[in-house]
């Protein structure tokens, strides 16, 4: 009697969030238009994306947190656009000034928005 042996070269499966749904995340990032909510403080603002937020990090980041970095990523540059609208003084600058003031009051209120407190901070 002849026994066929069956190698598995697939050991593991780590699930993760993906790409797709990284892609879906950002373009409703980019559909709230969150960029011309100028009228508000920044308190306000991280309050009004906190339950989206922490729906995504307790549905996606389960499992495998780190890979929600990009699309936290992408948030942190939309923050920082909306930086650019809001104060006068980054508007003719570059890119990178409004970032590194999103740094700083990261570092100053790391529990401000939900995704800081996790570590994603700009």
């Amino acid at each position: 009697m002849k026994v066929n042996y069956v190698t598995f070269d697939f050991l593991g499966f780590t699930p993760s969030i993906s790409r797709k749904r990284q892609k879906r995340i950002n373009q409703t990032l980019f559909k709230l238009k969150l960029h011309r909510m100028v009228h508000l403080r920044l308190s306000d603002f991280a309050g009004i994306i906190a339950e989206k937020v922490r729906g995504w990090i307790n549905y996606y980041g389960k499992v495998r947190m780190s890979e929600l970095h990009y699309v936290f990523r992408f948030l942190n540059m939309r923050l920082a656009k909306w930086v650019r609208n809001k104060y006068r003084r980054f508007r003719r600058k570059y890119r990178f000034f409004a970032y590194k003031w999103l740094q700083e009051t990261a570092k100053h209120y790391p529990n401000l928005f939900v995704h800081w407190r996790y570590g994603f901070t700009p």
